[in-house]
């Protein structure tokens, strides 16, 4: 994995030009709502993967990388929408550097270009999960089964196992469907023979004693046994060709009994039955326009998305992302189940109705195979035509028509009018035959038998070909997902257990005893937790919409320990604790710090809490945070920075706009005091809405840091420290003069910012002012590292007054 030194942004999204030092340290970015901190998130992942999650995927429309990652003053030059980043790589020893550009983000610029440096961009690239936001995380937690599943999967970077289990489903699937058709040629196949036997029962003793008796008519051997190699004309030298009459009467007369029975008792019933049934179910979908066009929609994405095999558009030759595509059009199908379901129900109902039809179609070929024996044919022009539409018919029927084809083809569901006429042709040509002698007919009989086993054993071996293929795909699958949910089951159940005790720890107040189950199966990632000690229930069902938050974050994390595992060590969270109560946030930021020591956290965050947790638990360093207060479409964010502060002041001042300077400066203190409080412990009256005033928060902090010097002189006389009780001394008088000149002018800070006089105030009158808070602010600083002063520890017992660089070291303990 990689570790971020330090970003480079300039004209994306909605920042001009900013440079961040992360140094390979957990970092904080803070700042009301649409001040910029996402477009730092933003940068960060378009420099790592070359996208920008936020600008596609699912919903997005027709947002885009390409139309709007640059700043929308630079929309019509991208190559000047740049993001640079230095890292370093562990496992590599090396620091790189990447670059790219909003008009070429797939081609970033990467020093060193060495093969081993690509090879792990590539795979960060790979990995957009080390960019989180909170509508991502909470995916995790209220996710329908299937969708978490997928979510999950594509976090673990296992999502093709479902691609798979799905294949092999369709394989089964279709394996399995053409069963139905097989068997019905196999079982036609049989009763023509059973009929040309004239026997009951399709055994080899029965087949054996048919066939014997006509041979020994002819004074053949007889046969002994019957093989699948055994020929019933075997002997049988003289062609059948040659007789002067090649209709086996009596056979030929079975097969017509048969065929009229089966348009009485089984066409004709068959279709009056079901026939006016599957009509009304097709016009009550035909008449819901959204159904019918569903249908078709199913249809050609199920096609489409199987043909779907180049990394480019067949229509419009446009590049394309497959596994995008695939989960895009998975996405489509989930929302047409109901129409799927639909479809399905009309092809059982169909099923039967093409199983109809090839039965009498091979029936009716019997028939015409009998016909066209004689040197001058029986004509049988309908029957001929009636059979090959029933053919079509039936393969119609299979292929899952439209509902349109459908309604068509079951109009055509009509005995022709003259079907009898060539029937009662046939039946009259048939017994004006005259009678065969015995010899004779033995030899068509034989023949015939020969034909029609032949035909059996091939439509058998076709049977059982099918069945050995449909039964090897279905125990392929249920393997395969047998050993899939194991193998899931052991990976979550790992996974369960480490969520569980990431927000045990949060919670150990009061979920100490904290279980979770996640449960695979067929796709699908069931999710329940327990409810103290209730009953384990959807985390939705009954926890706070904050604990919902910690789960996800807790889940991300033991998911992504499980895929890393040490090379986690980058994670950039957009947001995603902004529900967390209060209660709760000292505890994440610990639980990051201690379960996580070596991953670099970039967090942002629209609450100064968070970030004063985050520096109060050592999850990150005092320094290493930024806090945006403003931000305009021309100048991008800015920084609470003393410097800018105090530049923008005097650009005020210098066009004497008192009020903007007065407004600025009143609130960089009520920023500023804020954090001297926090740095000094100083005590002040609370607030249940945590909105202090300046007037609230100033006083208490001079008050604070004089009461320290005092204490700490009073510590060093104490100890002997003579030298160092004077020099407290000196600054306790420095800072009460300073705290002195502010006293006098705070009058004047109030009246201009409420527009009270404040045109009786020019710059002459307001520039005292800033200085003597600029001078106040110093002096709560250390003068080496410019860093407020701050006491330790942070809880219990004061200690000491501080700064980060220790040049400031006040012991505050009596001897």
């Amino acid at each position: 994995m990689i570790s971020i030194k330090s970003i480079t942004i300039k004209e994306f999204r909605g920042i001009r030009d900013l440079t961040i030092d992360l140094n390979g340290k957990s970092f904080g970015i803070c700042g009301p709502n649409g001040t910029g901190k996402s477009g730092v998130v933003d940068a960060l992942e378009f420099a790592l993967t070359g996208n920008i999650s936020r600008l596609s995927g699912e919903g997005r429309g027709d947002i885009s990388l390409k139309e709007h990652g640059a700043h929308v003053d630079r929309r019509n030059d991208p190559e000047k929408a740049v993001v640079a980043i230095t890292a370093d790589i562990p496992s590599l020893r090396k620091t790189v550097t990447v670059e790219r550009t909003v008009k070429a983000p797939s081609a970033a610029k990467v020093t060193p270009a060495d093969a081993d440096v690509l090879d792990v961009l590539r795979k960060i690239a790979k990995r957009p999960e080390i960019v989180l936001s909170r509508r991502e995380l909470i995916r995790y937690v209220l996710a329908t089964p299937g969708k978490r599943a997928e979510e999950v999967q594509a976090l673990l970077h296992i999502e093709d196992i479902d691609k798979v289990r799905g294949g092999l489903q369709k394989l089964a699937n279709a394996y399995e469907r053409q069963l139905p058709y097989v068997e019905s040629v196999a079982r036609d196949a049989r009763d023509l023979l059973q009929r040309a036997l004239n026997v009951s029962q399709l055994r080899s003793e029965s087949i054996l004693s048919a066939s014997n008796v006509q041979r020994e008519i002819l004074g053949l051997p007889l046969l002994q046994e019957l093989t699948d190699k055994t020929s019933l004309t075997d002997g049988l030298n003289a062609p059948i060709r040659a007789l002067p009459q090649t209709i086996q009467k009596s056979q030929a007369s079975a097969d017509l009994v048969a065929t009229r029975e089966t348009l009485e008792a089984s066409f004709n019933a068959e279709v009056t039955r079901r026939l006016p049934e599957l009509l009304s179910a097709i016009q009550s979908l035909a008449r819901n326009p959204l159904v019918k066009q569903g249908m078709r929609l199913e249809s050609f994405l199920t096609v489409g998305i199987e043909l779907a095999l180049q990394e480019f558009c067949p229509f419009c030759d446009k590049p394309w992302n497959l596994d995008e595509l695939r989960k895009h059009v998975q996405v489509k199908l989930q929302g047409l189940k109901d129409v799927s379901r639909q479809r399905q129900e009309i092809s059982q109902k169909v099923a039967p109705m093409a199983n109809v039809c090839r039965r009498l179609a091979s029936q009716l070929t019997a028939l015409l195979r009998h016909a066209a024996l004689p040197k001058q044919a029986i004509p049988m022009p309908v029957v001929s035509g009636f059979s090959a539409e029933l053919y079509k018919m039936a393969d119609d029927l299979e292929r899952q028509p439209s509902l349109e084809e459908i309604t068509v083809l079951l109009g055509k569901l009509v005995i022709p009018a003259d079907l009898n006429t060539d029937l009662d042709s046939f039946s009259k040509a048939v017994a004006e035959l005259p009678d065969s002698s015995k010899q004779d007919a033995a030899k068509i009989w034989l023949t015939v038998a020969q034909e029609r086993l032949e035909n059996y054993r091939s439509s058998m071996r076709k049977l059982k070909i099918a069945r050995e293929q449909a039964n090897i795909a279905r125990q392929i699958f249920d393997t395969y997902t047998h050993t899939n949910d194991a193998v899931l089951t052991a990976l979550y159940d790992e996974v369960q257990k480490d969520f569980a005790a990431l927000y045990a720890f949060i919670n150990r107040s009061d979920e100490k005893d904290f279980k979770a189950k996640l449960t695979p199966s067929m796709g699908k990632l069931g999710f329940d937790v327990d409810f103290y000690g209730r009953g384990f229930f959807p985390p939705g069902a009954y926890h706070s919409e904050g604990h919902q938050d910690g789960m996800g974050l807790c889940l991300y994390l033991a998911l992504m320990r499980h895929l890393h595992g040490e090379e986690f060590i980058a994670a950039i969270l957009d947001d995603v604790l902004m529900s967390v109560d209060s209660g709760h946030r000292r505890e994440v930021c610990s639980l990051l710090k201690k379960e996580f020591p070596n991953t670099q956290f970039i967090m942002t965050t629209h609450d100064p809490i968070w970030l004063r947790h985050m520096r109060t638990e050592g999850l990150i360093a005092a320094r290493a945070a930024l806090q945006f207060r403003k931000w305009n479409v021309d100048t991008g964010p800015t920084q609470w920075d003393e410097r800018d502060v105090w530049s923008e002041i005097g650009e005020c001042l210098d066009n004497n706009d008192v009020l903007s300077a007065a407004g600025l400066l009143r609130h960089y203190l009520e920023y500023t005091a804020a954090e001297i409080c926090h740095h000094l412990r100083a005590p002040v009256e609370f607030r249940g809405d945590a909105q202090y005033q300046l007037g609230e928060l100033m006083p208490s902090a001079i008050s604070r840091l004089g009461r320290l010097y005092s204490r700490g002189k009073d510590a060093a006389n104490s100890w002997g420290q003579k030298e160092v009780g004077e020099e407290l001394l000196k600054r306790e008088a420095q800072f009460a003069r300073f705290a002195q000149a502010t006293n006098v002018e705070q009058w004047q800070v109030n009246s201009a910012i409420h527009f009270n006089n404040w045109e009786n105030l020019g710059k002459n009158d307001f520039t005292p002012v800033a200085k003597a808070f600029q001078d106040l602010l110093g002096a709560f600083s250390c003068a080496k590292c410019n860093q407020y002063l701050r006491v330790t520890p942070e809880r219990e017992a004061i200690e000491a007054l501080r700064c980060d660089c220790g040049q400031t070291n006040v012991n505050l303990k009596k001897k």
